[in-house]
């Protein structure tokens, strides 16, 4: 999201649990169904359910680190 700021989604669609593998107009969409998430793992299009689950993240010394 910056040069040290980091975004870290689940690449699982949350409707039927495929995995995301496309990203169009800044958009990461499922193959399945059409869902189409943010880069911060909103909902923009159904028929997901809800947002993309984030992890917490840590950038330090160049290293970036994330809590599943």
């Amino acid at each position: 999201t910056a040069q040290d700021s980091f975004a870290v989604l689940t690449a699982t669609c949350t409707h039927e649990g495929c995995t995301i593998t496309g990203f169009s107009s800044s958009r990461f969409v499922c193959p399945c169904h059409g869902s189409q998430y943010t880069t911060s793992g909103a909902v923009v299009t159904g028929p997901a359910p809800r947002a993309l689950q984030q992890f917490t993240t840590q950038f330090a010394n160049g290293v970036l680190t994330f809590t599943v």
